[in-house]
C-alpha cells in the first residue's frame, strides 16, 4: 500500500525523475567521499593527521556536489534556472521558517553530543565514551533513511495543503508515519534483540561490548517512535509552522534531553548509565507534544475545509 501511494504521488506531481537526479548527484558525492577517505587518511596519517584527512575528504566531496548541483541548474534544468535571480523579500520569511528548524536540528545535535560526551567522560571515562560514540554512530546511520523519507513527504504534503486537499494531507501523513515506523523497525528490532551483535559491528573489544550492551539497548528502547516525530516535524515545516517545528527540535535535542541526562546521572545517581536512560524520558514527553500538535493541525484543516464549502 505504501509503495502504491508513493508511486501515485510521484506520477501526480512529476517528482520522480527529479528525485532520481537529486539522488544521483548526492550518490556521486557520497561515493567520492568513500573513495577519498582511505586515500587521504593514508597520505596524511604519517604526519599524525589521519582524522584531518577524513575531514578533507568530506569537504572535497561536498564541494563537488555543490558544483554538480549548480551545473545542473545552469545547463540542464528546464523548470528552474539560476540565471536572472532577483530577491523576493516577501518570500524570505517563508524560506527562513522552513529552513530554520532544519538548521537548528544540526546545531542542537552538536550541543547535545558535546554534553553527552562530557558526562560520559566524567562518570565512565574512555571506555564509556567509546560505547557512547558507537551508539551515536548507529543512531546517525539509522536516521539516514528517515531523512530521505521526509524529503519525499515534504513536497507531497505541502502541495496538497496548498491545493486545499486537506483529507489527502491527513492520508499522506498516516501512510508516511506507518512507513517511517517500519523503517525505524529495521534498525530497532536487531538492536533490541541482539545488542551485543550490533555493538560488535563498531567495537572490536569483547569486554567493552559486554559492558555496554544493556545501556546500548536502553538508549534505543523508545527509538521506535522517532519515525513519527520526523514525519510530524516535517509536516510543521511544510505547513509553515516554523515555531512549532522549532519547538519539536528544541524539546528533543536540548530542552528535555539535556536536563534528563543531568537528572538521571546526578540526582538519580545512575552516573554514566543516566546518559543512556535520558532518551526514554525525552521521547515519552515529546511524543505527547507531537500527538497534540498533529491533532491541532488536523482540527485546523477541518475548519478550513468547512469554511471552503
Amino acid at each position: 500500500m505504501v509503495l502504491q501511494v508513493v508511486r501515485g504521488l510521484s506520477r501526480g506531481f512529476g517528482i520522480l525523475p527529479k528525485l532520481k537526479r537529486a539522488m544521483l548527484i548526492s550518490g556521486e558525492a557520497a561515493v567520492l567521499n568513500i573513495v577519498l577517505d582511505p586515500i587521504l587518511i593514508t597520505v596524511m596519517n604519517p604526519a599524525g593527521k589521519g582524522a584531518e584527512g577524513a575531514a578533507y575528504a568530506t569537504i572535497l566531496s561536498q564541494f563537488v556536489q555543490a558544483v554538480l548541483t549548480i551545473w545542473y541548474f545552469l545547463k540542464k534544468s528546464r523548470n528552474v534556472k539560476i540565471h536572472a535571480i532577483r530577491p523576493e523579500k516577501e518570500l524570505f520569511s517563508e524560506i527562513f521558517g522552513v529552513g530554520f528548524s532544519a538548521m537548528l536540528m544540526q546545531v542542537m545535535l552538536l550541543v547535545q553530543q558535546t554534553v553527552l560526551y562530557n558526562v560520559a567522560a566524567q562518570y565512565g571515562g574512555g571506555k564509556w565514551q567509546t560505547i557512547l560514540g558507537a551508539t551515536l554512530r548507529v543512531q546517525s546511520f539509522a536516521f539516514i533513511p528517515l531523512w530521505g523519507l521526509s524529503q519525499g513527504y515534504q513536497p507531497a504534503v505541502g502541495t496538497n495543503f496548498g491545493a486545499k486537499q486537506y483529507d489527502r494531507v491527513k492520508y499522506i501523513t498516516k501512510i508516511f508515519s506507518i512507513a517511517a515506523t517500519l523503517l525505524v523497525a529495521i534498525f530497532y528490532l536487531p538492536i533490541i534483540l541482539a545488542p551485543k551483535a550490533m555493538l560488535s559491528l563498531f567495537i572490536t573489544e569483547p569486554e567493552i561490548v559486554a559492558q555496554g550492551a544493556n545501556d546500548f539497548r536502553g538508549f534505543f528502547i523508545s527509538y521506535i517512535v522517532l519515525g513519527f516525530w520526523v514525519v510530524i516535524l516535517t509536516l510543521m515545516q511544510s505547513l509553515g509552522r516554523e515555531s512549532k517545528a522549532s519547538v519539536l527540535v528544541l524539546l528533543r535535542q536540548i530542552v528535555i534531553y539535556i536536563p534528563a541526562v543531568f537528572i538521571m546521572s546526578h540526582v538519580a545517581g545512575l552516573g554514566v548509565h543516566g546518559v543512556f536512560c535520558a532518551p526514554l524520558i525525552t521521547d515519552v514527553v515529546v511524543l505527547i507534544v507531537v500527538i497534540w500538535m498533529m491533532c491541532s493541525e488536523f482540527r485546523r484543516m477541518d475548519q478550513l475545509k468547512a469554511a471552503n464549502r
